[in-house]
């Protein structure tokens, strides 16, 4: 539940700072990644909140372990990657940290999908 809050807040902080601070910085496809990202850690926040009230087998908890990694990779690196364009920083550093955006959506729909399944009785 903490960790679900802290993506909302996180994710409102977000993109506040986008809509509001960054607008006239990044370039209206950055301004679009950042919003993504903000979006996604609102929604998993979300999902986490009321995900971990039904989490009691170990299975579903690691399933959200999952969920929150992912989430950290997908929105993390997309907003990693629009800064350091955008300021012009860590080409090199932006070549590993690509890859990370589609690994965390595979670890949030993995996490999720698992969660379901245990929910089920699988």
């Amino acid at each position: 539940m903490v960790i679900g809050a802290l993506f909302l807040a996180l994710g409102a902080s977000c993109g506040a700072i986008g809509a509001h601070s960054l607008k006239a910085v990044l370039t209206p496809e950055r301004l679009d990644s950042w919003a993504t990202a903000s979006w996604y850690l609102l929604a998993m926040g979300g999902g986490l909140l009321g995900a971990s009230n039904l989490t009691h087998k170990q299975a579903s908890r690691m399933a959200l372990y999952a969920v929150i990694a992912g989430t950290i990779l997908f929105s993390g690196s997309i907003m990693a990657l629009v800064l350091m364009a955008t300021f012009e920083v860590g080409e090199s550093i932006r070549a590993f940290i690509g890859p990370l955006t589609p690994l965390g959506g595979l670890m949030m729909i993995g996490g999720w999908l698992v969660w379901a399944w245990q929910k089920k009785g699988g």
